[in-house]
């Protein structure tokens, strides 16, 4: 369960939703527990809520109002919740709590697995408006989040990278080249697993942008699809079911773990930049 911490009620929608909801338990008198047994949910869900961990999942807010004598109230507050621009402090957030991740990226390595000299390049691609203080600021964030990698029990880390995020060129020949043996490296971890989607896979690549599913010891499932910049949390069942399905045929097709170690090699031996 996450440890209590301090909450900005003010700080962004989902803190003042979380506050609303411990707000209204100790008015009742109740326990984290006793709100968890009263709402049907996982202790660890509704103490993530509270504390603005994680946005309120699919039927968390009408079964509070139900529980707390509401009407709508929490509901429609939840609608804004979703809409609030902060996805990526939750996507950040669930990284850290999953025991299970599944990536697929169709452009760019994943920043759970990017050197620091590759990361500061694709964020200057991205935002060349940036000052380099910010991309700095950004750069070492990204590297942060890897320490998950390195914990006595990481979470399980599945990767389909398409051929294209493998062989794309970013910053200089060096820096993608010293990208690609890193991969290696992290490919070799017993508790990760990359696979490499050729372009012989046609237009399955295609079918949807980047996305990551997101596996709990006891909560349920959730994903973040992305695209230019933004993200979408995505907790309702009939889209879960979907993108497993799409991530599903994407490891069916894609090359074997063993075989994309092969291509990754192979593509460090062919990189090449032509700015003349």
């Amino acid at each position: 369960m996450p440890p209590p911490r301090k909450l900005d009620a003010f700080s962004s929608l989902g803190a003042f939703f979380g506050a609303e909801i411990r707000r209204l338990r100790e008015r009742n008198d109740w326990t984290l527990e006793e709100l968890a047994h009263k709402l049907g949910w996982a202790l660890s869900t509704v103490a993530s809520v509270e504390t603005a961990r994680r946005n309120p999942p699919e039927r968390f807010p009408e079964r509070a109002d139900t529980v707390f004598a509401l009407p709508d109230m929490l509901t429609r507050l939840a609608e804004l919740v979703r809409s609030a621009p902060r996805w990526f402090e939750h996507y950040v957030e669930l990284e850290s709590q999953a025991s299970k991740i599944s990536i697929w990226a169709n452009s760019l390595i994943p920043g759970l697995f990017q050197i620091e000299e590759y990361a500061r390049a694709a964020m200057h691609a991205a935002r060349p408006m940036l000052g380099e203080e910010i991309i700095a600021a950004g750069v070492e964030k990204r590297l942060q989040r890897q320490s998950l990698l390195a914990r006595p029990v990481p979470p399980r880390v599945w990767v389909v990278l398409h051929e294209a995020a493998v062989k794309q060129p970013v910053g200089s020949v060096e820096i993608s080249r010293a990208q690609l043996k890193y991969l290696l490296e992290v490919a070799r971890l017993p508790h990760v697993d990359i696979q490499v989607l050729p372009f012989a896979a046609g237009e399955l690549a295609g079918a949807t942008g980047p996305f990551t599913l997101f596996e709990f010891e006891h909560e349920a499932p959730v994903a973040f699809a992305e695209g230019r910049g933004v993200g979408r949390l995505i907790d309702h069942k009939g889209e879960l079911d979907e993108l497993t399905l799409v991530y599903d045929r994407l490891r069916a097709v894609a090359l074997s773990p063993e075989a994309s170690i092969g291509m990754i090699v192979g593509a460090m031996g062919q990189i090449w930049i032509d700015r003349d």
